[in-house]
């Protein structure tokens, strides 16, 4: 019932249809609009489709989750067929009849072969990661299925992901009753967030007459994270303690300076009452606070498309989030809030958090970070006046308008800049006017060479890489100690 419906619709019993019926429904839970309503079946929909689907888990694929084609190759066979019979009709001569009726049920059995094996030939993609590093190698089981009494003859499998360089392209048999396996290797050079699926498998009958397609529609996703380094020679600023500031670490882990006392006020906190001024003025007073600077890490990465050099791998882009990457695994282990802030196509902004969630949150971001058309100064100006984390500038700029907007404008927090610099990647700009700016304003400073990328991604400089064997794919699988299988359906 619409909102304006209420006091005009007529409501009636639904056992005696009589008009005397008390209205107990108020407007309030009255959907005010279409839409509402709309979203409200919705959700109800979505509700139930989820407690349909796990109903039906471990079911034969429905049509929901795989599409299904039949190609008739031999384009001719109909009208061969019709032809025989009515020269068959007209001459009566038992010739045309052998031919129509071998053509015939050739027909028929390729069709029965066919609908058979649509309802009984079924893939299952199984992989052991779905998280990995740039340069790892993520193995994957394919099974091929076969339920039914009749052999496939041949199956080719293809993956129709476009994320992949070189996607997977196998063909084999699988006997009646029976299943086939195949082991693959993935190789990701480059981070990012790949798809794995849909998967696109194709059979036919013995004679050729029918091809038949089977789409898996199923997918499953692998987030291929940057190189991290360790970085352990990197100084970095860590925000300190001046006056009679002091720590007060709780479970939301929050430092705080006391800049005075003030009356007490309903809703301030027990813990906050001091005790001695209260005694001496005779009335309750509290412990006025005051965000002092902490020793929580806020990144801020520089992606604009300006001030880019490089291509590929081999660019600032990249270097800056492998310095990114590593600043949050580095924070991470010395147990440090950390925050990450970037512009590329959209914003990120991850507050600094202590939750292991934390690290994914910010691995992601960094994995499909791409370049974007906004300026440093402009993210920076996005940061709160009270943030109390160091600020992390990593950038391969060459202007100075990004220090204004970096100088602390309330508290104490502290920043620290990690250029790139430029001219490496075969640009001739020069830091030199940015690092006298950073002196002037006594931000501290730190020069990222080129030389980390080398060794980020060694394996670039060894070419292709040789097979890998099932026993070594075992034993990288057991040093990284993750996941067992994780079935992509």
């Amino acid at each position: 019932m619409a909102f304006s419906e209420y006091e005009n619709k007529v409501v009636r019993c639904t056992h005696c249809q009589s008009g005397n019926v008390r209205r107990r429904m108020v407007k309030l839970q009255i959907a005010k609009s279409e839409e509402s309503r709309t979203e409200s079946a919705a959700d109800d929909f979505s509700n139930d489709t989820i407690k349909d689907e796990t109903a039906r888990k471990g079911s034969r694929p429905t049509t929901d989750s795989r599409a299904v084609e039949r190609e008739l190759n031999v384009k001719f066979l109909p009208a061969l067929v019709c032809i025989f019979g009515i020269l068959y009709m007209l001459t009566g001569f038992h010739g045309w009849l052998v031919f129509f009726v071998g053509l015939s049920g050739m027909w028929l059995l390729a069709v029965l072969w066919i609908y058979i094996l649509e309802r009984n030939l079924s893939i299952d993609r199984k992989i052991q990661l779905t998280w990995a590093m740039v340069g790892d190698l993520v193995p994957e089981e394919l099974k091929i299925t076969n339920t039914s009494r009749l052999p496939a003859l041949w199956v080719e499998i293809v993956d129709e992901t476009d994320s992949l360089d070189t996607p997977i392209r196998l063909v084999s048999d699988v006997n009646a009753k029976a299943s086939r396996r195949r082991q693959t290797v993935h190789l990701f050079n480059q981070r990012g967030f790949y798809s794995l699926g849909p998967t696109r498998l194709r059979t036919g009958d013995p004679f050729g007459i029918y091809t038949l397609t089977l789409r898996d529609l199923h997918s499953s996703s692998v987030l291929v994270m940057p190189p991290q380094l360790s970085l352990s020679q990197l100084k970095l600023a860590t925000g300190g303690w001046a006056g009679d500031r002091h720590r007060r670490r709780g479970i939301i882990e929050r430092e705080f300076s006391e800049i005075g006392i003030r009356n007490y006020l309903p809703g301030d906190s027990l813990r906050r009452i001091h005790w001695h001024a209260s005694a001496h003025k005779d009335s309750l007073m509290v412990r006025q606070l005051e965000a002092a600077t902490s020793d929580d890490w806020m990144i801020f990465v520089d992606l604009d498309t300006a001030v880019q050099f490089g291509t590929g791998k081999d660019s600032t882009l990249e270097l800056a989030i492998v310095i990114a990457a590593s600043l949050a695994l580095r924070g991470s282990k010395e147990r440090r809030r950390v925050g990450l802030a970037l512009v590329g196509p959209e914003l990120v902004w991850l507050e600094p958090r202590s939750d292991p969630a934390q690290r994914w949150r910010i691995q992601r971001a960094l994995a499909t970070a791409k370049a974007g058309h906004r300026s440093l100064s402009e993210l920076i100006s996005l940061a709160s006046p009270r943030q109390t984390a160091t600020s992390i500038v990593v950038t391969p700029a060459t202007d100075t308008a990004w220090v204004a907007a970096s100088t602390p404008r309330y508290g104490g927090n502290s920043t620290m800049a990690l250029l790139v610099d430029p001219a490496e990647f075969g640009n001739g700009a020069d830091q030199s006017t940015l690092i006298r700016a950073l002196s002037r304003k006594g931000i501290p400073l730190a020069r990222m060479p080129r030389s980390l990328l080398e060794e980020a991604y060694p394996f670039l400089a060894q070419g292709d890489r040789e097979p890998v064997t099932s026993t070594e794919v075992g034993t990288r699988y057991s040093q990284n100690k993750r996941e067992l299988w994780q079935s992509m359906s």
